[in-house]
């Protein structure tokens, strides 16, 4: 039995002995670092892995530095502020991060946690801290905020793409639709649902006619858009269409540009019309003024006095022309003040008659009540009345009515011609600015095609109403006034 106990006893010394062996190696390679000091930060002993991760000597840290000394400024500041008052308080801490200083001046990113170690009197004795290597966890950290920052950045791209007014569309190389903006469903009438995946052909019946005339560019080397037309809903649209190479296919975009096109074309046909009507009375006061200069004396006094008066004439209507692109850039710039008042319509509308010459004053005829008043300006209410019957003695020869009435809470003006009439397809565009009937002029009756415009304009500032009535024969404009009464 002692033999066997014996051997039993010399056995388990030899696993203690073997067990204290382990432990201490455990300690200088544990997979964490470890650091005890003194309460006043003395270091008193550091394992190997602390070293390892540091790039120290254990000569240089033990009896020679403090812990705080070891660690980066800021997290010395933070340790001798917060870190030492909390565990003198509560006799740890756990899961601070700060960064400790390498032998080669780098920084090493670390957890520490601190246990202060008490003797029997309660006085302290000993720190004892934990260190774990956080290069790994900031690492982690750093990528999960760059792809928070990427998918932050991916969501305001989105967002912007959906709504941003021209049209997108991200074609994959198989003619898949893979991106469909809000402005793309709206142009194309599809939905991103629908569109996802599919074919852009099965889609847009036009796509081939269209992707074929569509510049393609590259990243960092755009192109030019193409204008290609489109039709839509029985409507012809021109559409600025470009489209650039990506990794995933190609990003394809549209631009509705038919206003910017009719809005250019509408410059282009003013400008022309402008230097047409300039230019005829321009032509008849030049060369009135130049047969005066060169041949005054040869001439008898009545054509001497025909081409003075020629001057005259192309001179009055030169200041209409002028005054109507000059009254029409005021009214676009809303600079037209008016001043509201009451007045008599049958009286205004006589006074229009009045002030014609007298051999267009027999052609007019005013019908009108007694005691019909309105509120409006007068004198723009007599320039519109006077503009409309302008329009209609040029536009006919026969007689122009002027008709004035009540109605449900307006005055009704109204100006009545015997001419051609206006065909039903351009009616609903008299009133637009620049446009006339007659663009070439081919019927004699000139023009800027302002009349009816600024007409419109100066009766809709006066809270009125301007448009025509159904007739059989000839054309009838009516204006309405707001009625005092």
């Amino acid at each position: 039995m002692t033999a066997a106990g014996g051997s039993e006893d010399a056995a388990t010394f030899a696993d203690a002995a073997q067990f204290e062996e382990d432990a201490e190696e455990l300690y200088e390679h544990a997979p964490a670092g470890y650091i005890s000091s003194l309460p006043g930060g003395s270091i008193v002993r550091v394992n190997a892995t602390l070293l390892s991760w540091t790039g120290h000597s254990r000569e240089e840290l033990v009896g020679r530095l403090r812990f705080h000394d070891l660690l980066a400024p800021g997290a010395r500041i933070y340790y001798e502020t917060h870190y030492a008052p909390l565990l003198q308080m509560q006799g740890s801490v756990h899961e601070i991060a700060v960064e400790m200083l390498c032998a080669d001046g780098g920084r090493l990113p670390v957890l520490l946690n601190s246990t202060l170690i008490r003797d029997d009197a309660g006085a302290p004795r000993v720190v004892r801290t934990t260190v774990f290597n956080a290069s790994d966890r900031r690492r982690y950290e750093r990528e999960l905020l760059r792809a928070r920052a990427d998918a932050e950045t991916r969501a305001r791209a989105a967002l912007a793409l959906e709504n941003v007014n021209e049209a997108v569309l991200l074609v994959a190389a198989d003619g898949g639709i893979d991106v469909v903006n809000r402005a793309a469903e709206a142009l194309f009438d599809v939905s991103a649902e629908a569109a996802a995946g599919r074919p852009a052909a099965d889609l847009i019946p036009q796509w081939h006619a269209l992707v074929g005339r569509i510049p393609v560019g590259t990243p960092g080397k755009p192109v030019s858009p193409a204008l290609i037309p489109f039709r839509r809903d029985a409507r012809e649209l021109w559409l600025a269409a470009a489209g650039v190479e990506s990794g995933e296919g190609v990003v394809y975009t549209f631009r509705d540009v038919s206003n910017e096109l009719a809005i250019e074309q509408l410059r282009n046909d003013m400008i022309a019309t402008v230097s047409h009507e300039l230019r005829t009375p321009l032509t008849g006061v030049y060369g009135s003024a130049q047969t005066l200069l060169a041949r005054y004396d040869d001439l008898d006094d009545p054509l001497r006095r025909q081409l003075l008066q020629m001057i005259v004439d192309q001179g009055e209507r030169l200041t209409v022309i002028v005054d109507q692109i000059l009254l029409t850039s005021r009214l676009d710039a809303g600079k037209l003040e008016l001043t509201i008042e009451t007045f008599d319509a049958t009286g205004m509308a006589t006074a229009v008659r009045e002030a014609l010459p007298a051999g267009e004053r027999d052609r007019v005829v005013v019908d009108g009540g007694v005691g019909l008043q309105v509120a409006a300006d007068a004198r723009t209410a007599a320039q519109v009345l006077a503009s409309l019957v302008d329009n209609a003695l040029k536009y006919s020869t026969g007689a122009v009515r002027i008709g004035v009435g009540f109605a449900t809470g307006v005055v009704r003006l109204t100006v009545a011609d015997e001419g051609p009439g206006i065909p039903a397809g351009e009616r609903s565009r008299i009133f637009e600015k620049f446009y006339r009937l007659d663009p070439g002029q081919q019927g004699g009756v000139g023009g800027t095609g302002l009349g009816l415009y600024i007409a419109r304009q100066l009766t809709e500032r006066m809270s009125g109403r301007i448009g025509l009535l159904p007739t059989e024969s000839g054309t009838t404009v009516f204006v309405d006034l707001p009625a005092v009464g």
